[in-house]
């Protein structure tokens, strides 16, 4: 990967984990049958419109600049922390797994979401064509995850949403030493650098 498709990898990453907390955190609350937090949703969505905005200059330039990496970078550096509370959530009910495992099926659909964009950016059409093709399976995953989390306000779940929620949350699980070691390599790659060369340094 060239410099600036590591830069535009760090943006997918951010994205996607910014997506990741508003989808929990929004569960969450309809859990609860509340409103979310306004502070927090307006916190995760003024960030979330950053990185979009950036993602969007980034892909008609073909390049990311330094001006935009310096506007994303203090995301970069809070995501680590973020991301660890997330992982040490206590999973002690269903409505909290339906949140948690919902969270993990959109992060990995906005990752293939930005992968397209990334391979339509930097003409590599090996990555669209793999990433497409993960398309039908997002759509339903995400189907499956929206009804566990709307049944989590009555929690009422069909043998079926049990074991969907099950499989997401060990999804998740499995998942949380590359997802942590990806955001905390995000400004190494805002750098225009391999974060996993410079761990095996």
């Amino acid at each position: 990967m060239t410099p600036d498709e590591h830069r535009f990898n760090a943006l997918i990453l951010m994205f996607a984990n910014l997506q990741r907390l508003m989808v929990f955190h929004n569960s969450l609350a309809m859990r609860d049958g509340r409103e979310m937090d306004p502070a927090l949703r307006e916190a995760l969505t003024s960030r979330l419109d950053l990185v979009g905005q950036v993602i969007a200059r980034s892909a008609e330039a073909k390049a990311v600049s330094e001006a935009d990496v310096a506007s994303v970078m203090p995301i970069a550096e809070s995501l680590p922390q973020e991301l660890r509370d997330f992982y040490e959530t206590p999973l002690d009910d269903l409505g909290t797994q339906a949140a948690f495992g919902a969270a993990e099926v959109y992060a990995s659909m906005w990752i293939d979401e930005g992968t397209i964009q990334m391979g339509k950016a930097f003409d590599r059409p090996q990555w669209v064509d793999r990433s497409m093709q993960n398309k039908p399976m997002f759509f339903a995953l995400q189907n499956k995850a929206n009804a566990a989390v709307v049944a989590s306000r009555t929690g009422e779940y069909s043998d079926d949403m049990r074991g969907d929620i099950a499989e997401y949350v060990q999804a998740a699980v499995n998942n949380r030493t590359q997802a942590l070691a990806q955001v905390d390599g995000l400004p190494i790659m805002l750098d225009g650098r391999d974060a996993r060369d410079t761990a095996r340094a």
